[in-house]
């Protein structure tokens, strides 16, 4: 609700005006101003009166002119003004006094002040709000003060800013009459101040001071605010750098983590890592995964394993090593100690690597250093037992004929003394026997050369090349058709050749003697009947060998005959005449051939010889 007393200046302005129309009739009178003039009230409704002076002649004036005029009544000190007022036309005088018609046009030059200070302080904020830089704000917001004061002419304003002076510096300080200036603060720094000069010999305002000063406060919250924004700026742009470091590293990070992931998970062997309580914290294989027990992803057990090296590890602090077997495999397991910031071991690394086959090959090669160190002792032991036994057969030989040619004059001797003894036998005894005697010592020496024989092929080397092109399915077919009549009446024989495998350099009489003594002990190893004896070729692209099979489900071997077998007099047919030299003789032409055999074996399973050629026919 608007109150009577916001309107006290119209009152009290009305309450001292008198209003004439176009025919100076008196049509309004304020009672104040009635009351001051109560002598002459009468007498201003008459033209001719003589105590109003000249009133009447200025009134036509003014109408004239339209200009205002001062005016005083004869006996009275207080001024006047008389001046028009144009309505619907017309013109109508106004009197009143000067005193109270002055405030009209003090009050709307202090409005019209005040309109330029508002103004000037809101093209400031629009100059900070808007400028492309804080330079230039300052810069345009010197002309908005200047024209925000009450004698822009002969103002001057100029910004300081640490060493930058923005505005009007080239004026001449000799002609400065008066100054003001306000202090600009920032977190209790002066940073600058804003100055204001007069180059005339006037005055400020009361209002002009508070305004420089509400206008520094402005400068000092914009300054501060671009201070931040800026300081934001070089933030965000040390961040977008690191970001872009972070980035690249991350992405070699990544890069790394994934081609460490790629070897760690090409290992062939298994590798753990393990907390104390034996749980798996990562792995390689997928098949174990990153949980569970060791001992249950790794050997399938429920309890820790008796020979467990991480045990160790946890303890003291160092590698351990242990060897594992299971069923027909060979494991090596090894520990290694991961230490935490303390110095302490709370995980361990485990691996777990399968060295069946290398097992397999250091037998392979103790058995070949064997043979070569056995080669050059049978060489010699073959000569020395040949010779004696030479001349032991030589000699039985003789011992035969002449015991052929004694025996009819024994025989007439015994004829007259019955009591005849021959080496403390009697003599029909000894007739008995001494034929037979001297037969088994002829068929010992005999057997006894081919011993030697043997040992003689077994220890000599081939000075032969090893040039003839070898086909491996040719040399099955030769053989199958010298021992086929004899395996049947024992096994079954299953033949599968692969006729896309290659040939290769070798010797054909060397392989077919290797593949008679396999499928010879593959019938040996048969029982009564249902026996299978299977052979078998192929290629292995990757290794780039011809492989050849004999296999068989007879009665196997037992593991410590199978590390023997190709030891030189090795046998487990002794009583059937076996020398043990047949399988020592294959194994060195396979390796002749540069070739490999593996062995496996199980009692009451069959054994299954794998014979590796590598497929070359250029040296």
């Amino acid at each position: 609700m608007i109150k009577g007393t916001n309107f006290n200046l119209v009152y009290e302005l009305f309450d001292h005006l008198f209003i004439f129309d176009e025919k100076n009739k008196l049509i309004y009178e304020g009672s104040s101003l009635n009351k001051f003039l109560a002598e002459f009230s009468s007498d201003l409704t008459n033209e001719r009166s003589e105590r109003l002076g000249d009133f009447w002649s200025t009134v036509n004036t003014v109408r004239e002119t339209l200009e205002p005029y001062n005016y005083s009544f004869p006996g009275i000190d207080d001024e006047f003004i008389v001046f028009p007022s144009k309505i619907d036309g017309g013109v109508r005088i106004v009197l009143a006094k000067k005193e109270q018609i002055i405030q009209i046009p003090k009050i709307e030059y202090d409005l019209n002040e005040r309109v330029k200070e508002i103004n000037c302080l809101y093209q400031i904020s629009t100059e900070l709000e808007s400028a492309l830089t804080l330079n230039e704000a300052l810069e345009n917001s010197t002309k908005h003060i200047e024209n925000g004061f009450q004698f822009p002419h002969a103002t001057v304003v100029n910004i300081e800013l640490g060493k930058k002076i923005f505005g009007n510096t080239s004026f001449n300080k000799d002609d400065v009459k008066r100054s003001i200036d306000a202090e600009i603060w920032i977190d209790e720094k002066k940073r600058g101040k804003v100055n204001v000069y007069l180059t005339e010999d006037e005055y400020f305002l009361d209002e002009e001071l508070k305004l420089i000063n509400e206008i520094a406060g402005k400068l000092a919250w914009a300054i501060e605010e671009n201070e931040k924004t800026i300081n934001l700026e070089k933030q965000s742009k040390i961040l977008l750098r690191k970001n872009e470091v972070l980035k690249k590293l991350t992405e070699e990070c990544y890069q790394k983590t994934e081609k460490l992931r790629t070897f760690f998970h090409a290992i062939t062997d298994k590798i753990v890592v393990i907390d104390k309580n034996y749980d798996i914290i990562m792995s390689n294989k997928e098949e174990i995964g990153d949980s569970g027990k060791c001992y249950e992803k790794l050997f399938n057990e429920t309890e820790r394993c008796k020979t467990c090296p991480a045990k160790n590890t946890f303890k003291n602090f160092e590698n351990s090593f242990v060897e594992r077997e299971e069923e027909d495999k060979y494991l090596t397991l090894r520990s290694y100690p991961i230490f935490n910031k303390q110095g302490k071991v709370d995980r361990v690394l485990e691996v777990c690597r399968d060295v069946t086959t290398q097992k397999k090959m250091e037998v392979q090669l103790l058995q070949s250093y064997k043979l070569a160190s056995l080669g050059k002792l049978v060489a010699g032991v073959a000569h020395e037992i040949n010779n004696p036994n030479t001349f032991i057969l030589g000699n039985l030989k003789i011992i035969q004929e002449a015991t052929q040619d004694i025996m009819p004059i024994l025989d007439e001797y015994y004829e007259d003394h019955p009591e005849l003894q021959i080496a403390r036998l009697n003599y029909d005894l000894f007739k008995d026997s001494i034929s037979v005697l001297v037969d088994d010592m002829i068929n010992g020496a005999n057997r006894t050369k081919k011993i030697v024989a043997d040992l003689r092929n077994f220890a000599k080397k081939d000075d032969g090349a090893l040039t003839e092109v070898v086909d491996i399915n040719s040399i099955i077919n030769y053989n199958l058709t010298l021992t086929r009549k004899h395996i049947k009446k024992i096994a079954e024989l299953e033949v599968e050749l692969d006729e896309s495998i290659p040939k290769f350099l070798g010797s054909s009489n060397k392989l077919e003697q290797v593949l008679l003594n396999l499928i010879m002990n593959a019938s040996e190893a048969m029982g009564e009947g249902g026996g299978i004896i299977k052979l078998q070729t192929g290629y292995d692209e990757e290794k780039k060998e011809v492989l050849l099979i004999v296999e068989d489900n007879g009665a196997g071997m037992e593991e410590d005959v199978v590390k023997n077998i190709f030891d030189p007099f090795f046998t487990t047919k002794r009583n059937s005449g076996g020398t043990g030299l047949g399988l020592s003789i294959t194994y060195g032409i396979i390796k002749d051939h540069n070739g490999n055999i593996e062995v496996d074996s199980k009692v009451g399973r069959g054994t299954k010889f794998t014979l590796r050629f590598p497929a070359k026919l250029d040296d």
